[in-house]
């Protein structure tokens, strides 16, 4: 079974490849409603999830990462990326909250 990687600043999770799919549309989920809150604020997130779900797409098994580093570019969009973390941990099966879980392990700050 493959995997991919999530990396942020040096920090990297693994995930099957099988389990990205059901992350990346849960937090989709959590981004399309932020971003019509407040498209504006939000925006930068759908262009993010445009990038990862096309890799996800295009790329073979294996080589679908997800990079972090380039749309976290900021204290503001982490945090705004942590709370839709949140957010698409709501109405999911274990299985993908062990996975969404991944990407909030690479956002925590080493002590």
């Amino acid at each position: 079974m493959a995997h991919s990687a999530i990396r942020y600043q040096n920090k990297t999770q693994y995930i099957q490849d099988a389990l990205l799919g059901g992350a990346l549309r849960s937090i989709f989920i959590a981004i399309n409603n932020k971003v019509s809150e407040n498209p504006s604020k939000y925006g930068w997130l759908l262009n993010a999830m445009n990038k990862w779900w096309g890799d996800f797409e295009e790329l073979p098994p294996g080589l679908k990462d997800v990079d972090l580093d380039e749309w976290l570019v900021n204290s503001e969009r982490k945090t705004d990326f942590e709370e839709i973390l949140d957010l698409s941990l709501q109405n999911v099966n274990n299985e993908i909250v062990i996975e969404i879980m991944k990407f909030k392990h690479v956002l925590e700050k080493e002590s």
